[in-house]
Order: structure tokens, then C-alpha cells, then sequence
């Protein structure tokens, strides 16, 4: 700050110089003058602004104190407060060569701070970011440690996810007035958005420790505590495989602040696992893909969505999806994995599906499925139908059954086809049960078909 009473040097030890000159003679408002000075040169604004005070109370004709005092409020940007003392100045001594001077530069700073707070309640957009750098570069130039500006400034940062800036921002704040309670909840919610949620608490707490109304704090300290409280529920359901409440409460966890990107984007990888294990396959797609909206580099997110896909039974793009992942990551073992499964499952999805064929579950045994068979063979058997049309209908759906039942009621083929590996069928009627009877039929081709039954 320009024009102050102290020399450079060691202002500590100044300090101490003018405090034992303070209590020698406590009367004297140079000592208090000077002394904030050293104060004010260390950044230490409360009690530099406590000497002033006292020094203006001994003598209220000291204009030298009120000009002092008049620039640390603008250096501050108490411009209120800064304005009454320059205009006192003039008042005590109407030819004062510097308070014009200071009055001017004060209402140029007043200009550009309001100017500035028009432009970041709006903040959005690379051009308004740009601007409003240029504008508290003028407001820096002759307030160096001006509060509004500071704290415009971590609020355009919290708008650009630049919570670092914020931090350091708020940090100046802080260190020349550590009770400011907005400063405190921006730093808290910064600290917050960069994951650190135990010193996010420390300074919701330090405000409310001051006033304990403070509404901007008390909120975000509720917040942050719902918040982990249904992360830790969510966690312990998952740990103990109760997967339907687990995914609940994730969902409610992600409801509390959609703008904590850091955790959601843990919350929804996740849900999305939760949904997996739930077999939900295209809610889990929607988990990890909201995952990766906020993270495009979250690599557990990518693998996840390969499995969520297949699930989901979209097995084209499971397999372009795994594709492209190894393509950027062909050293990693489980990738390979899923790249094989993908493309086997969409094998296996384009192949006939001799369970549904069959109206039978893959869990079914032996004995379901010749019942299932026997009871479709005989509903589909061409001799029961006597149109063309008809006959060519019956005969492709019962070679469908035939060559389902031949494959299923194998051991060997059946474990083949159920690990999606090729297999192997004659194409006609299967084998059958015990005793066997075969019944032909002539088609209009000139060639003859026979069906087995039990």
C-alpha cells in the first residue's frame, strides 16, 4: 500500500517497537498510526484497522489517520467506509493535496467492482470469463486485496469448476479475516467438489462456529452429511448383497447435489455394477453411460458398459464398444476377455434360439424337452394342413423343432451350444424315444420327409 508511515524491513519487529511505545504513552495516535502500517504490511487488516480506529478516537482531527484508514477500506473494497474517511479528510483540511486524488480512484474502483458484479451474476461462456479477468485485473491494480473481487472471483471459479482457484481465492480472504463467513462456505464447498469432504465439514463448521444461522453454511453442511450418509448406506447394502436397497439409495445419493460431478460419477459406476447384479440391463447402460457423460476417461465405467450392453442384449454395440476399448488398451487381460464374450454372446444372439423354439428354460431337463418336442411335433406335423401355402409354413417350423430337439436332448451338443460354440445337426427329424414309428409324406418337390415321435 503506497504512502505509509513504515519503512521496509522487519515489520514484526516493528510491531513490537510501537506496541512497547503504546504502552509507555498509550495516548499518542502516531504510535497506533504506525503501527498499523507494519500491520497492514503484513496483510493483517483486522488489527491495523483496530490502531486506526483508536488512533481517529484520540484525535478526531488526524487526518493522516483518517487518510490511512480511508485506503485500507479501499484496499479491501470497503468503499462505503473508505469514502465517508476521504470526505473527512476534506472536511478537516479543504486543500488537502491527496483526498481528491483518493476520491477519484475510489469511484473508479466502484465502477469496475460494479461493473464486475453485473458481468459474473451471469457468469457463462468463455467471453464472460474473459471480460471479467480483464476487470478484476483494473479492480486488482488499486485494490490489491479487494474482498468483493475475491470472492466474485472464487464464485466465477465455482461456476467453471475451477475449485483449485477458488481455494486460493478464498484463501486470501480468510488469512486477513478468518470470521468471513462467505469465504468460509465457498472454500468448504470447494474443498467439497474436489472430493475432500472432511475438510469441507472443518469449514461449514468454522462459519457456523461464528453464527450459527448462517443459513449458505448450514445448508451445505446438511448437504454434505446426507450426502455421505446414503453413500455409506449404499455401500453397506452392496457389502451385505442386498442389491435392490443398495441401488435405492445410491439413486437417492445421487439426488442430493447433481452438481458434486466427483462423486457422481463414482455413485452412477456404481449403480450401474448394483443394476448389473439385479439383471437390469438397460438401466445399467443408462448408470454407466451417465457415468461417463461426466467422465469420459473413467476406465472401470467403459468395462462396465460392455457388460451392461450385453446384458441389455445389445450385442452389436457391446461388441463395437469392446472393440474400441482395446484398441487403446490392448495390454489389459480383462478387456481381452470381454472383447471374446462380446463377440460370442452376439454369435450366439444371431443363431437360432432352440430353448425358445422349444417354449422350453435352459434350465430344463431331458424329460421337458422331449415333452416340448413330442407336443410341437405333432401340432406342426404338414399332414395336418392341406393349402401349399400351409404345408411349406408347417414343414420349415417343424425342421426348427426337429433340429432343436436334436440338438437339446444331446449331452454333448447341448454343452457345446449352450458355451456358444458351433454344433453340428443333421437337419432332418431327431432321434427317438424308445420306439420309434415313422410316418411319411409326399411334398410337391417329388422329395419325402420322416418325423420321429414317442
Amino acid at each position: 500500500m503506497d504512502s505509509w508511515p513504515v519503512a521496509p524491513g522487519d515489520y514484526s519487529s516493528a510491531i513490537q517497537s510501537y506496541t512497547a511505545a503504546i504502552d509507555i504513552d498509550s495516548s499518542t495516535a502516531l504510535f497506533y498510526t504506525k503501527r498499523a502500517a507494519a500491520y497492514v504490511s503484513l496483510k493483517k487488516y483486522a488489527q491495523a484497522l483496530k490502531d486506526l480506529d483508536r488512533a481517529i478516537e484520540l484525535d478526531g482531527s488526524f487526518t493522516q489517520g483518517y487518510l490511512h484508514r480511508g485506503r485500507l477500506h479501499r484496499q479491501v473494497c470497503s468503499l462505503t467506509d473508505a469514502k465517508q474517511d476521504f470526505e473527512t479528510v476534506l472536511e478537516l483540511k479543504p486543500s488537502h493535496p491527496q483526498a481528491p486524488k483518493e476520491l477519484q480512484t475510489l469511484s473508479e474502483l466502484q465502477s469496475a467492482v460494479d461493473e464486475l458484479q453485473r458481468m459474473t451474476s451471469a457468469a457463462a461462456g468463455s467471453q464472460v470469463a474473459a471480460a471479467s479477468e480483464q476487470l478484476l485485473e483494473r479492480v486488482y491494480s488499486i485494490a490489491p486485496d479487494c474482498v468483493p473481487a475475491q470472492l466474485l472471483q472464487a464464485k466465477l471459479n465455482m461456476v467453471q469448476r475451477n475449485h483449485e482457484q477458488a481455494i486460493a481465492a478464498t484463501g486470501q480472504i480468510v488469512k486477513s479475516n478468518p470470521r468471513h463467513l462467505e469465504a468460509l462456505t465457498l472454500r468448504g464447498l470447494a474443498y467439497m467438489y474436489l472430493g475432500d469432504h472432511d475438510l469441507a465439514k472443518r469449514h461449514f463448521g468454522e462459519a457456523l462456529k461464528y453464527d450459527p444461522d448462517h443459513k449458505d453454511s448450514r445448508q451445505a453442511f446438511n448437504k454434505l452429511k446426507d450426502l455421505d450418509r446414503k453413500w455409506q448406506r449404499a455401500a453397506r447394502a452392496s457389502e451385505a448383497q442386498d442389491f435392490a436397497e443398495a441401488e435405492q439409495q445410491y439413486t437417492a445419493a445421487l439426488a442430493v447435489d447433481p452438481q458434486h460431478h466427483l462423486v457422481n460419477k463414482e455413485l452412477q459406476l456404481q449403480l450401474c455394477r448394483v443394476r448389473l447384479l439385479l439383471d437390469k440391463g438397460e438401466q445399467a447402460v443408462q448408470a454407466c453411460e451417465a457415468a461417463l457423460a461426466v467422465d469420459s476417461g473413467l476406465y472401470a465405467a467403459h468395462k462396465e458398459l460392455i457388460r451392461a450392453l450385453l446384458a441389455a442384449k445389445r450385442h452389436d454395440e457391446a461388441v463395437n464398444k469392446a472393440r474400441m476399448l482395446l484398441q487403446q488398451h490392448q495390454n489389459d487381460g480383462e478387456v481381452h476377455q470381454l472383447y471374446r464374450e462380446a463377440e460370442k454372446q452376439q454369435k450366439m444372439a444371431k443363431r437360432k434360439d432352440y430353448y425358445k423354439i422349444l417354449g422350453v428354460s435352459q434350465q430344463a431337463d431331458i424329460r421337458d424337452i422331449k415333452k416340448a418336442y413330442k407336443s410341437l411335433a405333432k401340432q406342426y406335423h404338414p399332414d395336418k394342413v392341406h393349402s401349399q401355402e400351409d404345408k411349406e409354413k408347417a414343414e420349415a417350423k417343424f425342421r426348427e423343432i426337429a433340429e432343436a430337439h436334436e440338438v437339446l436332448s444331446d449331452d454333448e451338443k447341448r454343452a457345446a451350444y449352450d458355451k456358444g460354440e458351433d454344433v453340428e445337426h443333421s437337419g432332418a427329424g431327431g432321434p427317438g424315444w424308445g420306439r420309434e414309428f415313422h410316418q411319411g409324406f409326399q411334398q410337391q418337390g417329388g422329395y419325402t420327409f420322416s418325423f420321429t415321435f414317442g
